[in-house]
């Protein structure tokens, strides 16, 4: 091997090996993939990447003086492409897009600066002399004063984000930022050179493992609340599905029909005898999804005891153009209770509700509607049953319930996301 290649590799071999032991860590980590920290943390390792190459690159060209060419693009890009690693370092805690769009503005003219406008205009930012020796400008400090801003909003951000997480991983952080600061001076002052991009590997090691235990805690702790909230949401359940109203009136009408028509009464124990079957399965399966079939069972359960008790058909038109797929138990069931008893009461002879399932690109969609006098749903207080349908689509599978409601009526639709609920058979 020559004295120039083993020159060169003396200089660079520590920063690749840094460069891999990140790249094992993530890798080990994807799934662990918390707010897309893998994702930026890959975009950050390429840009590393590019940087050590370039480095390599002008270190190779500083053996030789006729590479002055060589060595000017590899600087310039090199001082181009360092505040955009910081940037996404910061891009992982920026939550909203306008904050993300502003940040980026610094690092794309500074790359403008150093890149384009030196190649239309007289400005410099730096130079190299016929003997390939750097040549400094009065706006050399430039892309460090960059960084250093860049450095700055880091330390800002995390401060605002992390505030209940002051412990010793954040002070690690900190120490890992005012060492990049102190490397980045020593470099401009030219006292210390070729330790930036070993001190900026040091730093995103150190904020990637702060950042993955930060988030993974984050993480356990919204488990935790879910976990009591279902748990709320069970015992209301108890209270809203199982009510002795709903008891004695189905006893009640059960016991007036067994000696009219012992085998209508048969019929209605079997429907009464279904509908404590789904509600107690719902109670003992809160957190898990069943078929839509079940839920739609129940429903025409609890429709044709509505019937046994009012003698009288109910109208109920069933619309059913999707059902394999899941939902969580007690969805749809208090939809229709609400415009069975509330809805189309008042109109009797009239009154009207239509079971609908269909899907779109991404959700399957069941909608309860009815034609009754509708509400203000911007005035009305929701009740235990309503309330505990939207928390729990919202927990158990991502979905959603929208309610439109006017003089004509109401329509109740449920969202329930496919790629999560599809029925595997």
């Amino acid at each position: 091997m020559s004295q120039t290649f083993l020159w060169i590799l003396n200089q660079v071999f520590f920063s690749y090996v840094m460069l891999f032991f990140i790249s094992g860590i993530a890798i080990m980590n994807k799934k662990s993939d918390v707010r897309a920290i893998n994702n930026i943390v890959w975009v950050i390792i390429g840009l590393m990447l590019l940087l050590l190459t370039l480095n390599t690159i002008s270190l190779w060209a500083d053996c030789d003086a006729s590479r002055t060419e060589v060595n000017y693009w590899t600087t310039a890009l090199m001082y181009a492409v360092i505040p955009f690693v910081i940037y996404f370092e910061i891009y992982v805690l920026a939550e909203r897009l306008l904050w993300r769009v502003l940040l980026i503005i610094p690092a794309v003219l500074n790359a403008l600066m150093v890149l384009v406008l030196p190649q239309i205009s007289s400005f410099r930012v730096f130079w190299y002399n016929e003997e390939n020796v750097f040549c400094a400008t009065e706006w050399t400090a430039l892309p460090f004063v960059v960084d250093f801003v860049y450095l700055l909003l880091m330390v800002l951000t995390i401060t605002l984000s992390f505030k209940q997480h002051m412990g010793i991983h954040i002070i690690i952080v900190y120490g890992a930022v005012t060492l990049t600061i102190v490397a980045m001076i020593l470099e401009f002052c030219n006292i210390v050179s070729g330790q930036m991009f070993n001190i900026m590997l040091i730093d995103i090691y150190l904020y990637y493992f702060f950042l993955m235990k930060v988030f993974q805690r984050r993480a356990g702790d919204e488990m935790a609340q879910k976990e009591y909230e279902l748990t709320q949401i069970r015992l209301k359940l108890l209270q809203e599905q199982i009510s002795p109203h709903f008891v004695f009136n189905a006893l009640a009408i059960m016991k007036s029909m067994v000696w009219e028509d012992s085998r209508k009464a048969s019929d209605v124990i079997d429907d009464f005898s279904t509908c404590l079957k789904e509600n107690v399965s719902a109670l003992k399966f809160t957190n898990n999804l069943i078929p839509f079939s079940n839920e739609l069972e129940h429903i025409k359960a609890l429709q044709r005891i509505d019937e046994a008790g009012k003698g009288r058909a109910t109208n109920v038109i069933y619309e059913i153009e999707e059902s394999n797929f899941r939902l969580p138990p007690l969805t749809i069931e208090p939809l229709f209770e609400n415009a069975l008893l509330h809805g189309i009461s008042r109109r009797k002879a009239d009154g009207m509700i239509r079971i609908t399932s269909s899907k779109d690109s991404e959700n399957y969609i069941v909608r309860v509607i009815d034609n009754g006098s509708g509400f203000d749903v911007n005035a009305e207080t929701e009740g235990v049953g309503i309330n505990n349908v939207r928390i729990r689509l919202k927990y158990i599978c991502g979905g959603r319930l929208n309610i439109e409601s006017s003089e004509n009526g109401t329509i109740a639709s449920v969202f329930i996301p496919k790629n999560i609920t599809e029925d595997t058979k």
